[in-house]
């Protein structure tokens, strides 16, 4: 059976590079039919952030991303917090220290910060004999130093060996053991590194693919030394390109998206705002997180995330950055707001027409069917509805002035008790007689209509707005803007 695994750290919150992580690993399992894993990478206790392991699983939760084994769910492989399981893992380096692949190491920070100023430095084959560890020492004085536990443990690499390890996407990487450091795999506080870490739980969870990101490719080869030193078959792996900002001229960060008004996180954090809050639809954010990096969702795109998986293909998957385009997500969203069920759309989102509902309950979806065909984003029904739910409080006095300017407060109540005596459908016919009459600018009149309804020159069809708000509503907004007018 496949076997996936997300496995964020909770030192912040995740943004679209991990939601995109479990998206591509949760299609998998699904197309696969197999089991989604999240296991939290939390060993790094100076790092944990409050509220982030919460913040992992509302996100899941709110893409209907459903864990098969977890923190939360459990199963038969936990626990699936690695602060848990550090018997397993003291139980796994022992065995690396037995067989003589791994070693204890004593040298201090200021010994290694001070050897690391020479440039090229690495502490490897050639180097380790050089400081205090349980290789270069005989074994009276690093069982003494033992007992201090003042002391790391690493892997120990042979030197001048070539290594080859196959990606999925990258295809086959060879590196010279020269090359690479003997890492640490047991920290002086007793937990584990990522190396050390990642590479036991994966075993023992019986993860079988490895969808991760490029930033832990270079480490891919320490990762095979340490499954072999193991005797392990190692899991097939795939490491996703980087996501770069809008520009491409870089990685996506925070700092860029508060500059240039998108958001890297999914839903709210603190007081950083989502992509949700932004006014994307969840469906519509995985579909566009989808592209980023493959081409398997680019062309007849799919929000549903079942059918979706149906579409998924490793070998979609591109190896170079992917830009981030907020606007090609925008587009996205406007398309699927035109076209999604009403009632649906009122039913998932009850805060944005709630009080549509309360002003007008017979005519809400009408008004809905309408309007989701002229907004980009949720967050663009706010000032699309207020026409239909409450009076302009104030009015675009630049625009009254114009109005002023060719038509007088006289013929602009001859206009509204024309509106009070026809007929909705006849409205715009009697206005326009009038302005022939009266030799009138029926534009400005029409801007007179609009600017009572609306406060300005903006929003749908003043006549679908009359038809829904009623007779009634509509001659009180004339009113008030008459009102406005005489006192200029």
């Amino acid at each position: 059976m496949v076997r996936v695994r997300f496995a964020p750290s909770p030192t912040g919150p995740i943004h679209i590079g991990g939601v995109r992580t479990a998206l591509y690993n949760y299609l998998f399992k699904l197309k696969k039919k197999g089991k989604f894993i999240l296991r939290l990478e939390d060993t790094d206790e100076s790092r944990k952030v409050v509220g982030a392991e919460k913040y992992i699983y509302d996100v899941l939760d709110y893409y209907r991303i459903k864990v098969d084994e977890g923190p939360r769910e459990g199963g038969g492989f936990g626990p699936y917090r690695q602060s848990e399981r550090r018997k397993i893992y003291n139980k796994y380096i022992n065995l690396l220290i037995e067989n003589g692949v791994a070693y204890y190491c004593y040298t201090s920070k200021e010994e290694l910060l001070k050897a690391r100023t020479n440039k090229g430095f690495s502490y490897n084959s050639k180097t380790r004999m050089k400081f205090k560890n349980s290789l270069s020492l005989d074994k009276e004085e690093s069982l003494s130093l033992i007992k201090k536990k003042k002391y790391v443990v690493r892997l120990k690499v042979d030197g001048n060996i070539n290594l080859s390890v196959k990606d999925l996407l990258r295809g086959t990487i060879t590196v010279n053991s020269n090359n690479l450091e003997d890492k640490i795999l047991m920290k002086e506080d007793g937990l584990p590194t990522y190396h050390f870490a990642n590479v036991v739980d994966d075993h023992l969870m019986k993860i079988t693919t490895i969808i991760r990101g490029e930033e832990w490719l270079p480490s891919l080869p320490i990762h095979k030394l340490i499954y072999d030193a193991f005797g392990w078959d190692m899991p097939s792996t795939v490491h996703l390109p980087l996501i770069l900002n809008p520009s491409g001229s870089g990685k996506l960060s925070k700092r860029d998206a508060l500059l240039n008004n998108y958001s890297i996180f999914p839903i709210k954090w603190g007081e950083l705002d989502g992509l949700k809050e932004k006014g994307l639809l969840p469906d519509v954010q995985l579909a566009y997180i989808s592209q980023l990096g493959s081409s398997f969702n680019s062309d007849n795109i799919e929000l549903d995330i079942n059918k979706m998986s149906k579409k998924f293909n490793l070998s979609a998957l591109q190896k170079g950055g992917a830009r981030f385009d907020f606007d090609k997500a925008k587009s996205i969203n406007q398309k699927s707001l035109s076209e999604i069920n009403s009632r649906f759309l009122m039913s998932e989102h009850p805060r944005i027409f709630k009080k549509l509902e309360l002003a007008l309950p017979d005519r809400a979806v009408e008004v809905v069917d309408l309007i989701k065909t002229r907004v980009t984003l949720l967050t663009d029904f706010d000032l699309e509805l207020k026409p239909f739910i409450l009076d302009p409080v104030d009015f675009d006095e630049s625009v009254s002035s114009r109005i002023l300017k060719s038509i007088s407060v006289v013929d602009l109540i001859l206009v509204k008790n024309s509106i009070q005596q026809s007929a909705n459908d006849i409205i715009k016919d009697d206005i326009y007689e009038i302005s022939v009459e009266r030799k009138l600018n029926f534009g400005k009149l029409m801007q007179f209509l609009r600017l009572s309804l609306v406060g300005n020159l903006s929003g749908p069809d003043v006549f679908f707005i009359i038809k829904m708000v009623g007779k009634n509503v509509t001659l009180r907004r004339l009113n008030l803007l008459l009102e406005k007018l005489k006192k200029q």
